[in-house]
């Protein structure tokens, strides 16, 4: 697919429709201008063939009998899974075709033709705005989302061996996603009344005039945000609202916040990136409930889980609401604590 993409395809010994787990790896996620401006590490190609690696190698053994990945032009799931040779255990791997864009469009056609070859689970390596695109192509994807991105909420920090191992029990049937699985939220945007797209943890009107730019954020720019999740344990947006009302995965509930440039009224001292805290004026923080509306106006950059989107003009009105109906996140330690006590790991010795 694409100039300079081999394509991989191993095909199944049988031919039974088999467990299907996707991997999905952002080359670009945690190699950003904002790694270089704060003191964050950075995610390099390597590491994510190495991940990757250790995805697939924990998704068969633990019953994956098809792989499905996106290639990019780093090669990362090619390289990665070339030496492994799982044509010889039956193990069929299968690069997906989407139009090459080189932006989160890819992302986005991948969650969707994921979707369509059956792909029972998802394992996605990169940030919050990765898994965005996912869930903006399969909004109710299950998925084991890997951390490599900067400014991480959504995505979890979990060995990619069981987390490969914990979505191939749920593709394979072992264990049932409505047991280990749970809803994600969302921040749902609408501009005057039209979709505008969804944010996994964070919308946010800025007083900006770049669209494209991707340095960090000026606090003192900063005019609404709605929150899915305010975890005070986090960097970026997020913990501004966490610090003062925490807002977790779990909680039915969303966060608004009014923003004070002028710091007349209260002050939080947030970690907006890894390593750089700044004084947030905050004019007001409450609890939204579940699909009850905010409005906000132009002018104003529209910005989602750290990424700037799009312009908001000077009429145009902003509609934000939170809602319960964002990927399938899959629990990896309930997952395999579940499949232990089923005894699924364990085989009997055979006798003498």
């Amino acid at each position: 697919m694409g100039e300079g993409v081999d394509r991989l395809s191993y095909r199944p010994v049988v031919p039974d429709t088999p467990p299907t787990v996707g991997i999905l790896a952002n080359p670009d996620s945690g190699r950003d201008v904002r790694r270089l401006i704060a003191n964050a590490a950075t995610s390099t190609v390597t590491d994510k063939i190495t991940i990757v690696r250790r995805v697939a190698v924990g998704a068969v053994q633990a019953g994956a009998r098809r792989l499905l990945v996106l290639p990019d032009p780093h090669g990362i799931c090619r390289n990665a899974l070339r030496t492994l040779h799982l044509d010889a255990s039956g193990v069929c791997v299968d690069e997906i075709a989407v139009p090459r864009t080189h932006d989160e469009r890819e992302s986005i056609a991948a969650a969707g033709v994921m979707r369509d070859e059956g792909a029972a689970a998802v394992v996605v390596l990169g940030g919050d705005g990765t898994n965005r695109a996912i869930a903006t192509g399969w909004c109710g994807v299950p998925v084991v989302p890997l951390s490599t991105g900067t400014n991480n909420v959504f995505p979890v920090h979990v060995e990619p061996t069981v987390a490969g191992a914990a979505a191939a029990l749920v593709a394979a049937g072992v264990v049932p996603l409505e047991a280990v699985g749970r809803r994600a939220k969302t921040v749902r945007v609408e501009v005057d009344r039209e979709p505008a797209g969804l944010a996994l943890v964070d919308a946010l009107l800025i007083a900006d005039r770049f669209v494209g730019s991707r340095v960090l954020y000026d606090p003192a720019r900063m005019r609404t945000a709605v929150l899915a999740v305010a975890d005070p344990a986090s960097v970026g947006v997020s913990p501004i609202g966490g610090l003062i009302d925490p807002c977790l995965p779990d909680d039915d509930a969303g966060i608004e916040l009014v923003f004070g440039p002028d710091r007349s009224g209260r002050v939080v001292t947030a970690p907006m990136s890894p390593g750089w805290y700044v004084d947030v004026g905050v004019e007001r923080c409450r609890r939204l409930a579940l699909g009850e509306a905010v409005e906000a106006s132009g002018p104003a950059i529209l910005a989602f889980d750290g990424d700037r989107v799009r312009k908001i003009g000077d009429a145009e009105i902003v509609r934000f609401r939170v809602e319960r109906d964002g990927p399938t996140v899959i629990d990896v330690d309930a997952t395999l604590a579940r499949a232990a006590r089923a005894g699924v790991f364990v085989t009997s010795s055979p006798k003498p």
